[in-house]
């Protein structure tokens, strides 16, 4: 055992070079980095850290400070698995989700930065995985970028090796996010994978036309077309369009 004696958070404001536009967060000016250092009586340290897209940052780390800090001091740091179920519930009445899982998630990461410490083993081979590497693709914020801009933006992905890049769509009209995709699958070629993200921005019935319209274009993934809670609003667009869709990161 090992008590947790010290927690303390930190709330980074990151300026952009240039504002950056979804189809549904609006403009980005700067992104929000918090990190929570965890100190045990052993004197193992770990930091563990959440970020946002530039708004909530102070309520996140209010709810570490105020909420979590104090319930965490003394409990057995080594019990990651535990602590994460008892925070779920400490915070059950206000949280499920948003703020609550933001912060949560530092003070997991945070505990697992100190298990792997103590083991002296990277997170791969904690979590029993068999290897040490993973498909990667590149992607950013783009969707206010010229044409010109997001292919220039495209061109440097691939100079750096990757095999799948992925875009923003959710222009007001389809016809645009449909010419960006075709001139995007012109330059990677056949072999690149491509992959499109809306944001959540669209309806159920926009979705199914846009997914049928980037099919042709071998579309690896539709991310994010519709509201995320709306389980059967995705089943349809999946089924209805033979596009294989992606959901759950704004679940949390």
């Amino acid at each position: 055992m090992a008590k947790i004696v010290s927690l303390v958070s930190n709330l980074f404001k990151l300026p952009l070079d240039e504002i950056l536009v979804d189809a549904k967060h609006g403009e980005h000016t700067h992104f929000e980095l918090l990190t929570v250092t965890i100190k045990l009586d052993n004197g193992l340290i770990g930091t563990g850290y959440t970020y946002t897209g530039g708004r909530g940052g102070t309520s996140i780390r209010a709810m570490i400070d105020h909420e979590i800090k104090p319930f965490l001091l003394d409990k057995d740091g080594y019990e990651i698995e535990s602590i994460n179920q008892e925070l779920q519930w400490h915070l059950h009445y206000v949280g499920r989700g948003g703020i609550a899982s933001f912060a949560i998630s530092a003070i997991d990461i945070a505990l697992w930065d100190i298990r792997g410490k103590k083991l002296n083993l990277p997170l791969w081979k904690m979590a029993g995985g068999s290897g040490n590497k993973c498909l990667a693709y590149c992607g950013g914020i783009d969707l206010n970028f010229s044409l010109p801009k997001l292919l220039q933006s495209i061109r440097g992905y691939i100079n750096r090796g990757v095999i799948g890049v992925k875009i923003k769509v959710g222009q007001k009209n389809l016809i645009n996010d449909i010419q960006r995709v075709k001139e995007v699958r012109k330059l990677i070629g056949p072999k690149t994978k491509l992959m499109v993200d809306a944001n959540y921005s669209m309806t159920v019935k926009q979705a199914i036309e846009a997914a049928q319209a980037f099919k042709e274009f071998n579309i690896l993934w539709f991310e994010e077309p519709t509201e995320p809670d709306d389980y059967f609003g995705y089943a349809k667009i999946a089924e209805t369009s033979n596009v294989p869709i992606a959901m759950g990161e704004n679940l949390h």
